[in-house]
């Protein structure tokens, strides 16, 4: 399986392992997305750190533990094949993470320290077994534009 980047598809999309997109560009991003080869996970929308943290787990199809325990979502995610075992692409779309940057900044920073770190680790080389995972949070204001503002 070759490495196929979420930027490099979504050109003006900002960060590394979890990107930054205007929500008016979810459609597209789904779109681009699915049509490239990835399964498509959405997590649902959560202002509070736990409340996030859970609807990340589900849309991962992770156990009910890592929507609970940061530890476990740390090693759910390390066996993101045993949870996905069809599909060596992964992109976790995150509607709202706004909510969660405005109401609970460090909450936000640690579980997105926790997606890129899986997005690193997943990532061996290709090999069996590996995934490529990259989550994509959706975020109006805080200086993140939308794709068209972003070539222009």
């Amino acid at each position: 399986m070759d490495r196929v980047r979420v930027a490099t598809l979504l050109p003006g999309l900002t960060g590394r392992g979890v990107l930054l997109a205007d929500p008016t560009d979810a459609e597209r991003v789904r779109r681009t997305l699915a049509g490239s080869g990835f399964a498509v996970a959405e997590a649902g929308r959560a202002a509070g750190m736990r409340e996030a943290q859970a609807a990340i787990a589900r849309a991962l199809r992770l156990p009910a533990t890592a929507g609970r325990n940061l530890d476990a979502l740390v090693d759910s995610l390390r066996d993101l094949a045993t949870w996905w075992p069809d599909d060596e692409r992964v992109a976790l779309l995150w509607p709202g993470a706004d909510e969660l940057v405005d109401a609970d900044l460090p909450g936000f920073l640690t579980l997105t320290d926790i997606l890129r770190g899986a997005t690193d680790d997943l990532w061996r080389g290709g090999g069996s077994g590996d995934r490529q995972f990259e989550t994509v949070a959706f975020v109006g204001g805080h200086g993140v534009r939308a794709l068209g503002e972003a070539q222009a």
